[in-house]
């Protein structure tokens, strides 16, 4: 029986959080041109938010109107955190990729910080394998630094909004630095991970390809869309998988190619193109490799 998949939220759109979040933003950093960092401010009612998958790792600077019973389920793991009014200069970490579930007991503010996983993966190049680096889920932390960026973010984008991409990139760095240093592990994935990928990333790797395989998709934008090298990537899939993430890509082309042959009378070249592969011959070749003939003798049968 499958099982419902996470909501994945890119919370570099405009409307992300439209879904699931029932009051618009206050306001957004969604049309001052900003890449790398993404700034959002919410008023929420007391509410259960649905399971989610965000696209990018989230610092959140919450303001608690009174005390607050804050339930998360992050991973499959339940936390339970109690908050209350007099609570300033605390910060909250949620990475990026995770099935994550919340619920709130009251009416509170928020402040998102988003940080783009591929930029703090470049960030980690200057000091640390990337790799090696996972962000840590983090609760209830005080933190003066963050809380004072994300702060200066906040003012900046209320008062002088345009020409202010220079600025949140610097600020971002800041960030990213930051988080590198005091909210991530650094460790092989491959040994947390001794059987391949955990599920939910195995899952979006494959919904992701099966989505392109007609396309000239590569394993840099796969692995991107992971928030991982190719090289733990290649590596882990072929763990979960036993092949590779070009085999399975191929496979696919193959199975789709199938289809066609059988259900239309389109030509062996507009099947090909049609499949992404890049030539007739190229097509023959990797059909007779997975099924032993030729696409002509398939459709014969």
């Amino acid at each position: 029986m499958l099982t419902e998949r996470p909501l994945a939220i890119d919370y570099s759109q405009q409307d992300a959080t439209s879904k699931f979040v029932p009051r618009p933003l206050i306001h957004s950093s969604h049309d001052a041109g900003w890449k790398n960092i993404h700034l959002a401010h919410y008023q929420l009612p007391a509410m259960e938010i649905p399971e989610i998958c965000g696209l990018q790792h989230i610092i959140c600077l919450p303001f608690w109107k009174q005390p607050t019973e804050m339930e998360l389920a992050f991973d499959g793991k339940r936390h339970l955190v109690q908050h209350d009014q007099e609570e300033t200069g605390c910060i909250e970490i949620l990475p990026a990729y995770a099935p994550i579930k919340a619920r709130c007991s009251q009416e509170f503010d928020i402040t998102h910080c988003y940080l783009e996983p591929t930029f703090l993966n470049h960030a980690a190049y200057e000091s640390v394998n990337p790799d090696r680096v996972e962000v840590n889920l983090t609760l209830k932390k005080p933190d003066p630094l963050v809380w004072q960026i994300i702060l200066a973010l906040t003012a900046v984008l209320e008062n002088h909004p345009n020409n202010s991409c220079f600025y949140a990139d610097s600020m971002a760095t800041a960030l990213a630095a930051h988080c590198l240093t005091y909210y991530s592990t650094r460790k092989h994935i491959l040994m947390e991970y001794a059987y391949g990928l955990p599920k939910y990333k195995l899952k979006q790797a494959i919904e992701y390809i099966n989505d392109r395989f007609s396309e000239n998709v590569s394993l840099a934008e796969i692995s991107a869309e992971l928030g991982m090298s190719q090289y733990y990537f290649c590596r882990l899939f072929k763990q979960s998988t036993g092949m590779t993430p070009h085999a399975y890509l191929i496979q696919q082309r193959v199975e789709r190619s199938k289809q066609l042959l059988k259900q239309t009378e389109w030509t062996i070249n507009n099947i090909a193109i049609e499949c992404g592969f890049a030539n007739p011959s190229h097509f023959a070749k990797c059909f007779r490799r997975y099924t032993g003939i030729s696409p002509k003798q398939f459709r014969m049968i």
